[in-house]
């Protein structure tokens, strides 16, 4: 069974900071390092290798591609992050709009500022995805971002399939890479196997 997994980078400076990062950049902390260790340690643990490893082009997916692998990889512009438009840096609390029942993402909020709607960037992300897959990789990596696994994900599964797990810096999607589509199997936390505290 080929096999697709998806990895938040490790906590950056941004994130510490509550401060939206989209395609603006920081650095991770010692802690963001430390999530992106212990997510080699778990794919170490498992036995799990890679024939294929993508980043986004943004520093920090790099950063943390870096420190779990020593395999060369390829950066894309198509994995990034959701693109904030104008509250690219701003606090995140200037985020919180009301939102209607049952509504999971920030919808069209971004666009107002120059952003990215929810469908723009799960297109973008869906082809980039199965632009991959199409290089027949038995195992792929790919390094990115949150928002952008987040609508990717919503595309076939509901938030109860994660089973109360949240998409904490460095968490896995591991997806069955099938004929014409990918099933999710499951989420993982490495900090939860490989405790970094």
């Amino acid at each position: 069974m080929r096999k697709l997994y998806l990895i938040r980078h490790g906590e950056t400076l941004f994130n510490l900071r509550k401060k939206t990062q989209g395609w603006c950049d920081s650095p991770l902390t010692d802690r963001g390092i430390a999530q992106a260790k212990a997510a080699k340690q778990y794919f170490e643990s498992q036995k799990i290798s890679f024939d294929g490893i993508y980043t986004s082009t943004s520093e920090r997916a790099i950063d943390t591609a870096n420190l779990i692998t020593n395999q060369a990889f390829t950066s894309i512009k198509g994995l990034k992050e959701w693109y904030f438009g104008t509250m690219e840096g701003e606090p995140e609390d200037l985020q919180k709009v009301p939102r209607k029942p049952g509504q999971l993402t920030h919808e069209d909020f971004f666009v107002q500022f120059g952003g990215e709607s929810k469908e723009a960037l799960q297109t973008r992300f869906k082809k980039t995805i199965d632009d991959i897959l199409d290089k027949n990789h038995e195992s792929t990596l790919c390094v990115t971002h949150a928002g952008a696994m987040w609508v990717h994900f919503l595309i076939r599964n509901h938030p109860d399939d994660l089973n109360g797990e949240t998409f904490g810096n460095c968490c896995i999607l591991e997806y069955n890479v099938l004929e014409n589509d990918i099933e999710f199997v499951k989420i993982i936390n490495p900090v939860h196997h490989f405790p970094i505290d």
